[in-house]
């Protein structure tokens, strides 16, 4: 079941920006060739401001967490809802509209209601995860052993990383841009993270050459590594089957992904800390990794 939705949630994040990209584009032409048009100012008060978000991360890739529920986005949409419905039906109380306006404000409106369904859909719906409970990953466990590729392509294992504590930060690969501003938090953070004597492993299923890629583009003392077949995430049940967006397989990805994760170990390899979001816009920052590495050290 969960396999199927992952499948549905694929296409549909596929899908939405480039309606909501289409209906802005259209509403904000119409509004400037033809004036002020209830309908279309609120279809384009669904559309516009989940477009400029949405593109915002994929281009600038700065943003490493969200609100859970955008409450201002949500708002402007309930606006923009209760416009297009309002001016629908002011259009039809009036005699003086010909069958053809009539149906091109039917259209308006049909596109505002389904850019606000598609809204809902993408804030409460496509960015919960569905996760389950994990207590492979409960506090006070040791770290299942794992077997990565590092970015020279040599197999290692995270017995190899016992001896000191260990942050572990499975994402989705680079193609995320959520995670790739997680990183670059965390990249900022490394002269407190190796003051405390902690590794940092980086981890994700994809192609080797993109795990290379990320390395050189951070010139910081972590460890990068490739899940290769998902193997880690499923030994760690921590895998997203079928969680590769639609259209992504064309860059070389695979189309089963991971959770965002992060585990840390201490020097025995036990976990002490472990966040299972279950809303991929919501990311623990990386204080949290330092204080927690900081009061584990002063219990030892």
């Amino acid at each position: 079941m969960k396999i199927t939705m992952n499948k549905i949630k694929s296409l549909f994040i596929g899908l939405f920006p480039m309606f909501a990209m289409a209906v802005a584009g259209y509403g904000i032409y119409h509004l400037l060739s033809s004036g002020l048009d209830l309908i279309w100012l609120g279809a384009v008060l669904i559309t516009l401001p989940i477009m400029m978000f949405i593109s915002r991360v994929m281009v600038f890739k700065n943003m490493a967490r969200t609100s859970s529920h955008f409450p201002l986005l949500t708002l402007i949409a309930v606006v923009g809802l209760s416009l297009s419905i309002y001016g629908y039906v002011a259009s039809v109380s009036t005699v003086l509209g010909t069958v053809e306006a009539t149906a091109f404000n039917t259209l308006g409106l049909s596109l505002a209601c389904v850019g606000f369904v598609f809204f809902v859909l993408y804030n409460f719906w496509y960015s919960s995860l569905g996760r389950t409970a994990n207590t492979r990953l409960d506090v006070g466990k040791t770290l299942p052993v794992i077997t990565v590729t590092d970015a020279q392509g040599s197999r290692i294992t995270s017995a190899s990383f016992v001896g000191s504590p260990t942050v572990y930060i499975f994402f989705r690969g680079n193609w995320c841009p959520l995670c790739m501003a997680q990183i670059k938090e965390v990249a900022t953070q490394y002269q407190a993270l190796s003051a405390l004597g902690a590794k940092v492993v980086l981890c994700a299923p994809q192609p080797e050459k993109n795990t290379q890629a990320l390395a050189d583009k951070f010139s910081v003392p972590f460890i990068f590594v490739t899940d290769v077949a998902n193997t880690a995430a499923q030994t760690l049940g921590i895998e997203m089957k079928n969680g590769l967006p639609a259209g992504m397989e064309m860059l070389g990805y695979d189309k089963d992904t991971v959770y965002p994760t992060v585990i840390i170990t201490d020097a025995e390899g036990n976990i002490i800390y472990s966040d299972l979001t279950n809303n991929y816009r919501i990311r623990p920052e990386p204080e949290d990794f330092i204080e927690v590495l900081n009061r584990h050290a002063q219990l030892a």
